[in-house]
């Protein structure tokens, strides 16, 4: 059965793990306005079983509205009838509301075993879904070194004989900030969170956005944030930037290092690396970089399409 929700549903009342972007603090960090919300209950249980949240605005229905994904989450005990109707019944109340196009990015389908069938079940209400091409580590006892692939296993020993330093710090955020600016503009590449968001995230949730800044001779050469998107499961590789003058040693590979060990250390299942396609067309040599790590690909459902009557 289908509710509408006057608040944002917190993991008490869930039976299922809410990854950070469905916490009502992040929903909250996203926009002060309230997003209309809705929760599935099957009769036998006394927890919601799945959720959605979308902000309406000139006839758009958008979730998320900052963050790396949002749309639907749910439980795997959860049938493929229920799901249907859950969604089917989202939608419909969305066209009650003079709703007529919806704004959707979901999650990676790695991120749990049942993901896959919501794909097919969005896939059934619009032919405008696309599968953005993600990438991810499997996060094990395997050494870095091990899981790479030998072009990469020689940048990464070019890297590791000069005196590149990782730095993890709080007071720094500035200084990151300014360098992801500059390096994105000089690869062409838009920044669209400001510096005053951007510090917001590590003073709202400073238990899920940590820094990870490499420096040469005291000057910044690549960076990039590790989101805790759910504790001991997935880390994310957030709005990562490095000095193009260092592209021959590429540092970000001895970064994802870094990255991988902290995952290791903290007993994370995946590294999520994120997408390497925008709007379907795929940006082959950040396929290739992934790759050569030992990514996996798979798929993240996005898409923008009109609520037609079935």
């Amino acid at each position: 059965m289908l509710h509408l929700l006057n608040h944002y549903a917190t993991q008490e009342e869930c039976s299922f793990t809410l990854s950070l972007f469905f916490q009502p603090e992040h929903l909250r960090w996203q926009s002060a306005r309230q997003a209309v919300g809705f929760a599935w209950q099957s009769n036998n249980n006394a927890k919601w079983q799945a959720l959605a949240y979308f902000w309406l605005e000139n006839q758009q229905a958008t979730s998320p509205l900052a963050a790396s994904f949002g749309g639907f989450d749910f439980d795997n005990e959860l049938s493929d009838k229920q799901l249907f109707a859950f969604i089917d019944e989202v939608f419909c109340w969305l066209k009650t509301q003079q709703i007529h196009t919806v704004q959707i990015i979901q999650a990676p389908v790695c991120y749990q075993v049942h993901y896959p069938r919501l794909q097919k079940v969005l896939a059934l209400f619009s032919t405008n879904i696309i599968s953005e091409t993600n990438q991810h580590l499997i996060v094990s006892d395997t050494p870095f070194t091990k899981i790479i692939n030998p072009t990469a296993k020689r940048r990464l020993a070019k890297c590791e004989k000069e005196d590149f330093t990782l730095d993890i710090n709080l007071q720094k955020l500035h200084e990151q900030y300014d360098f992801i600016k500059k390096a994105r503009f000089a690869k062409g590449i838009p920044l669209t969170i400001s510096q005053t968001r951007f510090l917001s995230l590590f003073e709202t949730f400073p238990e899920s956005f940590i820094p990870f800044t490499l420096y040469h001779k005291h000057q910044i050469i690549a960076t990039c944030t590790a989101v805790v998107v759910v504790p001991q499961q997935i880390l994310y590789y957030f709005l990562p930037a490095s000095d193009i003058a260092y592209n021959t040693f590429s540092p970000s590979i001895l970064l994802i290092k870094h990255l991988y060990e902290y995952a290791q250390a903290n007993h994370f299942q995946i590294l999520d690396l994120g997408i390497s396609s925008v709007n379907g067309i795929l940006n082959e040599n950040l396929f290739r970089f992934k790759r050569n790590l030992g990514a996996i690909t798979t798929t993240k459902p996005t898409g923008k399409f009109e609520l037609l009557d079935r």
